[in-house]
């Protein structure tokens, strides 16, 4: 059986297994889909599996989108440009990082048909989820704002406290994932002064920070979406999926 697996720190809230084997069976692949909790000193022992055969690839989660990439052979484009790797494969014997995050994003918005022709986002965080997020926005002609605590190039949290309005805010922070679901980036006040909050963040379905907003989505279907697109790198084939139906299968399971 082929072998696919995640590599990440901490691993025992993810979806990841739950998508990519429903995936598979749907699309009458037999295949399995590990949790690999790894030191970030065992990230170069743990991508010669791949090179030898025993996983033909691996998504890659925090903290480590970074930090592959110093021992991959090539980048993809997209994964260049971001700065950060989510799915990893092998090529013509070359180990490859790529990014579909960013792609998850754009299909996340299509899927709710959230509008941002002619709008600012304005992006929280300046880690690896950050920049492709970041990357997504540019693919589709906007000039995203980075909200950080220390940042050249963008706005301090300080600085937004006294804009009267956002288009889109995006967090790509872990402020609010559980367990510490109280906390939150923003306060209530600069909260509602957006039209849109997308909260990467999946687990509480509804952080405290799209509890504030006027219009909130959490980041599950992106999570499903750059599954799909790494499940579809690796088997380099088009799926069948149903969104609405893995979603219903997550909340069940959670």
């Amino acid at each position: 059986m082929i072998r696919f697996g995640l590599l990440g720190a901490k691993l025992s809230h993810s979806y990841s297994k739950i998508i990519q084997e429903f995936l598979m069976k749907k699309n009458n692949y037999e295949a399995s889909y590990d949790l690999l909790e790894i030191s970030e000193d065992s990230i170069e022992k743990s991508l010669s599996y791949i090179k030898n055969g025993i996983y033909k690839g691996f998504n890659v989660t925090i903290p480590y989108k970074e930090k592959v990439i110093p021992f991959l052979d090539e980048l993809t484009i997209a994964a260049k440009e971001i700065g950060a790797v989510n799915t990893i494969y092998l090529r013509e014997g070359k180990l490859v990082g790529d990014n579909t995050d960013y792609i998850g994003f754009i299909k996340e918005l299509e899927f709710y048909k959230i509008n941002v022709s002619n709008r600012v986002p304005y992006v929280l965080g300046s880690g690896g989820a950050s920049k492709a997020i970041c990357y997504a926005f540019k693919m589709l002609g906007l000039t995203p704002v980075i909200v950080s605590r220390n940042t050249i190039n963008g706005l301090t949290y300080a600085e937004i406290q006294n804009i009267n309005r956002f288009d889109i805010i995006v967090n790509t922070t872990h402020v609010g994932m559980y367990p510490n679901v109280d906390a939150s980036p923003l306060e209530e006040r600069v909260v509602k002064k957006s039209d849109v909050v997308i909260d990467l963040i999946f687990n509480p379905k509804v952080t405290k920070l799209l509890s504030y907003s006027n219009e909130g989505y959490n980041g599950l279907v992106m999570l499903i979406y750059q599954a799909i697109y790494a499940l579809r790198t690796w088997l380099n084939k088009d799926l069948d999926y149903d969104i609405d139906e893995i979603i219903k299968l997550i909340e069940e399971g959670a």
